[in-house]
């Protein structure tokens, strides 16, 4: 499955949640849409804007009990519902994992987590380096998911390359 919206809340008292969408097919919560909560099927009966949030009435739900406990859940389509995105954009799932080298050739690690902020995405890269003690230090690097700070990314090959100027001096 594959995650677009969280809710976030409720609205109303017939059931109606508020989602925070997190894909930027804005389409997929249309009315007459299926779209998949903790597993269970809901067709999208409607929806609407308020206060800047995304509200969907969804089948099944049909009080605010039932849709206060949902609140923090995903929003889900199947994967093979998924939309090939443009160049340069890749799925979260697709990119967690890949191996990660500085444009020296040094390797850093794997991504293993990227933190959605404001301005851009945040990439964690987790490797292990050389250290004084019996076993190697876990060393985290964060990489700004921008058009500067990386250079390549080749989902086939399994590899990402970001600029060597993200590394301290002593380190690139």
């Amino acid at each position: 499955m594959i995650r677009v919206g969280q809710v976030s809340g409720v609205f109303g008292i017939r059931g109606a949640v508020k989602v925070y969408p997190l894909t930027e097919f804005d389409d997929r919560f249309d009315a007459g849409n299926e779209l998949h909560v903790r597993g269970v099927a809901h067709t999208v009966e409607w929806r609407q804007r308020a206060a800047g949030a995304l509200v969907l009435k969804l089948s099944g739900l049909d009080d605010r009990t039932a849709a206060e406990g949902l609140r923090g859940t995903y929003v889900e389509v199947p994967e093979e519902d998924r939309r090939p995105l443009g160049a340069g954009a890749w799925y979260v799932d697709q990119l967690l994992g890949l191996r990660v080298r500085a444009e020296s050739g040094r390797p850093l690690g794997r991504l293993e987590e990227v933190l959605e902020r404001p301005a851009n995405d945040v990439w964690v890269v987790r490797g292990e380096r050389p250290s004084a003690g019996d076993r190697p230090a876990v060393v985290e690097t964060l990489v700004p998911a921008t058009r500067e700070a990386i250079l390549s990314v080749d989902v086939a090959a399994g590899e990402i390359m970001i600029a060597d100027w993200l590394l301290d001096d002593e380190e690139a």
